[in-house]
């Protein structure tokens, strides 16, 4: 074999085919979140991972109650702190409005939801197919 064939073979070998371990660690985590009984209707959760692991924060938006992490936005195993923020008010970001002003949106839910969460750590297991968890904020 001449030296090119085996470089080739060398990098064939290191680059590997199919996905990395870590897109293959993924795991999708869906559910719903309700507040006082009632579905959030807009809001976002975020998954901060604790200290000492490699993950990623991970935000999604909730649409009716409803959350979902899938495929880019899969978690990777691990303990996490959840934070959950809920919105009310006109729809759109501060400076949508005409002349800069802010709107009207609101983060409603307390401090123990989101900034300062008192919301049991969420796990996730190595090797999960997939996680469904629902939040019954009181």
């Amino acid at each position: 074999m001449s030296k090119l064939q085996i470089l080739c073979s060398c990098l064939l070998l290191l680059t590997g085919c199919g996905q990395s371990t870590d897109e293959m660690a993924l795991t999708p985590v869906s559910g719903t979140i309700t507040y006082q009984g009632t579905p959030i209707a807009e809001g976002v959760i975020r998954l901060v991972p604790q200290s000492g692991s490699s993950a990623p924060v991970r935000t999604t938006q909730i649409n009716a109650g409803n959350y979902e992490f899938s495929e880019r936005s899969a978690v990777k195993p691990g303990t996490y702190q959840v934070e959950i923020s809920a919105y009310q008010g006109e729809t759109g970001l501060p400076g949508d409005q005409p002349g800069g002003s802010s709107t009207s949106r609101k983060q409603y839910l307390p401090e123990q939801f989101n900034t300062k969460s008192t919301i049991a750590p969420l796990i996730i297991p190595p090797d999960s197919d997939s996680v469904q968890h629902d939040f019954n904020l009181k």
